[in-house]
């Protein structure tokens, strides 16, 4: 049997902190998503796609995916949905 995964995409401003919207442009890939601050060795990734969304689906096959950004633990431990890999 073939489960169906629904997508569920959330604009990323959402959930940034003001400090992470305000410094994107300075953003690394040692830096969390949705806080700013630096991750450990092993984050969480979340999709992020070219229409400022982060989508709850793990593979790469969607359409305007950006790839995949690290979010520190405890941002991943705050949201609702899925959305952390």
């Amino acid at each position: 049997m073939k489960t169906i995964q629904r997508v569920i995409e959330i604009p990323l401003s959402e959930l940034q902190s003001e400090d992470a919207k305000q410094h994107w442009n300075d953003y690394n890939e040692n830096q969390c998503i949705l806080c700013g601050k630096k991750v450990g060795k092993n984050p969480k990734m979340i999709h992020y796609l070219t229409n400022g969304n982060i989508v709850s689906w793990e593979g790469e096959d969607i359409e305007n995916s950006q790839g995949f950004f690290p979010v520190g633990s405890e941002c991943a431990k705050k949201l609702i949905i899925q959305f952390a890999f």
